[in-house]
Formats: structure tokens, sequence, C-alpha cells
């Protein structure tokens, strides 16, 4: 299922709309794809659960994920279908005689299908790798857009015409196709007959090339109505799987659909702060030696890009090898990058000057869809996030996320540094312990401001270096607390101090 290129030198990394794939270069660097971070793995595992259960499932995916490359969509069919093993991957039309996954279903002949009409042979990798294309065995599938409207009568293009390919796909003959065709024939054969093989077997549809956007989820409706009439038990239940977009599909739809006793997956809040730093470290040159004060640099860095960029990883990937690290230059480096709208994204949408971002939906309502769809709009850490455009009207909102990571890297760090330090004033003081108290607070637990006016006003004498550290801590410190990003002398300076 995986493959990875190597260049000659150097990390290479492939921004697109859908995803981020990085390639291990000459310098060792590994790679990842979306599927193979954790936040996807979980959203896998969450589906997979539901179909084991016996109930079908709706995913639904942006529509940058179906036409962006590589495409995300197709990088989870391609790890669903490892998963599932027994399945029936349904035909789009036009695409001649697919497959089946293993099952009694006969033998099809040749195919331009990029299944082939076999058992796809998955060479799988669960490690952190780069995904260049989804692979069945060794070969791999085309990256598709939504399939063109086939010419025919209008109703070839709805659930009839996909019933029909289905039953084809389980094995019926023409002749009993013709009999018992379209969804009641396919209906009837799903449920009357549990004790056929095939029809407890997943049926994977690509929503997103079907001509006919409500087709597979009428299909899904009727079958969750007819399975619960039924009332089969959940281990021979047939079910059905659809991954498509919202785009085409009525607004209230998913809703309904969920109260049916569907399972209805969004892609949607699925990656989060782990996801973000997993691909940063991957992807951030390493730091130019061992020293601890280069290993700081690098950790704040990182936080720096994971903060910024939030769950948009082609973006993470790039600033991560682009960028040199220093807070000045990263409002102008992060226009540069994001310089123009993407064609696949449309004109960027202004977000609010407020960098606090606000409280995230369970999933993207009417409201929210369209951003959602161009990819530029995802729930992260429980909140709306906005892809950053570098725009000046976000040149605040990026500053204070740079504050959010140097306060969430530094602020242990200082913490450990004020502690530290009480002992130097308890051996500097030039009166009792009890007056120190009485004048700052109580030793243990004075703060650096406290320590710097009892220097001030004589009660401790620190000689010159101890001075310039406690200065360079104190004005670090009230920086952050106010909600100040460090800019580059004062980040350096507090990385000194801190290393020495």
């Amino acid at each position: 299922m995986t493959a990875t290129s190597h260049g000659a030198a150097g990390t290479e990394v492939t921004a697109g709309a859908a995803g981020t794939e990085v390639t291990a270069g000459a310098d060792g660097t590994a790679g990842t794809g979306v599927t193979a971070l954790p936040g996807a793995r979980l959203w896998v595992r969450r589906l997979l659960g539901d179909l084991r259960a016996g109930r079908s499932c709706l995913c639904l995916l942006p529509q940058v994920h179906l036409t962006g490359s590589p495409a995300t969509a197709e990088a989870l069919l391609d790890e669903l279908l490892h998963e599932l093993a027994d399945f029936t991957l349904v035909p789009a039309p036009g695409d001649g005689v697919p497959t089946a996954g293993p099952g009694p279903a006969p033998p099809p002949p040749p195919s331009p299908d990029p299944w082939g009409g076999m058992d796809p042979i998955l060479d799988y990798d669960d490690g952190l790798s780069a995904f260049s294309g989804v692979r069945t065995g060794n070969a791999a599938v085309p990256r598709t857009r939504a399939a063109p409207a086939p010419d025919g009568p209008p109703e070839e293009l709805g659930p009839h015409s996909l019933a029909d390919r289905i039953l084809k796909e389980l094995g019926d003959s023409a002749a009993d196709a013709d009999r018992h065709g379209g969804t009641e024939g396919l209906l009837e054969r799903l449920t009357a007959a549990p004790a056929d093989p095939g029809a407890a077997r997943v049926i994977v549809v690509r929503g997103w090339r079907e001509p006919a956007p409500t087709a597979a989820t009428d299909l899904l409706r009727r079958l969750s109505a007819t399975v619960k009439a039924a009332g089969l038990p959940p281990g021979r239940r047939p079910r059905l799987l659809v991954l498509a977009s919202s785009a085409g599909l009525p607004v209230e739809l998913p809703e309904q659909i969920a109260r049916e006793d569907v399972g209805v997956h969004w892609w949607w809040g699925v990656l989060g702060r782990l996801d973000t730093a997993t691909v940063v470290s991957m992807t951030r040159p390493r730091p130019p030696g061992p020293a601890a004060r280069h290993q700081l640099l690098e950790a704040v860095a990182q936080a720096t890009v994971v903060e910024v960029c939030g769950p948009f990883l082609d973006l993470a990937a790039r600033l991560a090898v682009e960028w040199d690290g220093l807070p000045d230059g990263l409002p102008a480096h992060l226009l540069r990058l994001t310089a123009g709208p993407d064609p696949d994204r449309g004109v960027p949408v202004p977000g609010p000057r407020n960098a606090e971002p606000t409280a995230a939906p369970l999933h993207p309502n009417a409201a929210l869809r369209a951003e959602w769809d161009r990819g530029t709009l995802d729930r992260w850490d429980g909140r709306l996030r906005r892809r950053p455009d570098g725009g000046a009207e976000r040149e605040h909102s990026v500053r204070t996320r740079i504050w959010l990571a140097q306060n969430h890297a530094l602020l242990p760090l200082l913490d450990e540094a004020r502690e530290q330090f009480t002992e130097v004033i308890g051996v500097r003081s030039r009166i009792s312990g009890t007056e120190l108290a009485a004048l700052y607070g109580p030793r243990a637990e004075m703060e650096l401001g406290a320590m710097w006016r009892a220097h001030v006003q004589g009660h401790v004498r620190l000689s010159r270096p101890e001075a310039d550290r406690l200065r360079t801590l104190r004005a670090s410190r009230n920086k952050l607390a106010h909600r100040t990003a460090l800019d580059n002398a004062a980040l350096e300076a507090l990385v000194r101090v801190l290393c020495s």
C-alpha cells in the first residue's frame, strides 16, 4: 500500500490540496502519509467498528480530498479495503467489469479497472511512510476526479443503475438480474438469502464517481430500513459503505441518515496536534549540532509551526522545511507560501481578526461546508481553524500563535530556572531569611520580578553574570505573561541563558 521515493539529496515535500506526502531523501528524513497518522487511524478504526457491528456507513469527505493530488479519498479507500478483506467494490459507470473481494463470485474478464478483477494484494506498511499512490500489489491506482455524467436516459443514472451494478458484482446471472433487477431486486437478494456468504459482504461505493449524487445515499437509506424490518442480527446484515462528498446532497440529509441507524463519519476534526507535530518532526531538517542551544531553538520552532498551521499538513510540511525558525521572519514567509488563491480552494474567505478561535461544532454545518469543502476550514483541538493566508488582516493572529507556541515550549523551562535561582538568592541575600520573606515573599515561591527588586534595592548582591541572567529571565517571563511573542534577539538571549 505504501511507496517511498528517494531523491538525490535532502527532503522532498509534495504539498497538495488534499494532504501531505513527504518522501525520504538521502539525509534519512522519514516521510508520512495522511492515513498513517494517529488521527486518521483512529477515524478508520471507528468506521470499521461500526461496520463490524452490522451498521452501514456514510463517510463524508471534503471535495478537495476527492480531487486533489494526492487524493486522500483514494488513500483512505485503500486503507479500508485492506482492513475489510471481504468486500465488493462497485464499479462506476463506464469502468467495465470491476472487482469483488474474496468470495464465491466468478472471476471477471480482464478490465481496465485499477482493481483488475483480482483479490487485491496489498503491500501494506503500517509505519509512518509516504504514500506516493494508492496501491494494489505492485500497481498504483490512478487518482480520479468525479466521473462525468455518461450519455443515456436519466433512469440509468439513479439508484436503479447502481443497484444493478451491485447485483452484477454479487454474481447474479443476466437472466436473474432481469427478473429481480433494480433497488427492489437488490434488497430482496441481500435480505432474503442471509445464508449467501456474499450477502453479508461489505459493499463499497465510491460516491464521488457516481453521476447521480444522491443515488448511493438513497440506496443506503432503503437498505437500512429493509434490514431493520427484516430483523437480521448484526452478524448477518448486509452493509453498505459509501464514501462521498456532501456536494449535491440535501443539507439535512446526513443528520437524517444518522437517525436511521447508519454510521455517519465526517472527515472533520480528524487530525489533531499530535498529527501535525508528527509531520513537522519528520520533515523538519535536523538542527546543525547536538548542542542544547540548537535543540531548544528547534523545539520552539517546531512548536511554532504546529501552532500556526494547525490541521493543514501541506502548509506545515512546507513551512517546516523552508522556514529558518526565527520568529521575526515567519509572517513574511507565510505570506510567500500562501500568496494567491489556490485554484482548488477558490478565493480565501476572511476570518475573524481575533486570534482566539471559536468552539467548533461536531460536524460542519451548512454555513461552514463551503469552506470545509475547499479545505480551508477544519476542527482542530476542538475549535474552528481557518487556513492561514498570510494576509495583513491575519498577521495579528499569526503573531498570537507564535506567542502561544513560545509560551507552551518555554514557560516550563522558565519556571524551572526560577526555582534554581531561588538558591542563588538565598546565598546572596544581605538580610535575614525572615526579613527577605517579609519583603518579597517566601524564597521558594519568590517570583522573578521580586528577585529583581531585591537586587535593585540592595538586599541581594548579585554578580554581573548573575544579574544579567536574572534580567533576561525576568524580561522574557514578563513578555510571555503579557501575551507578547519574543523577537529574534529576545528568544536567542533566553535560549543562551537557559542552556548555560
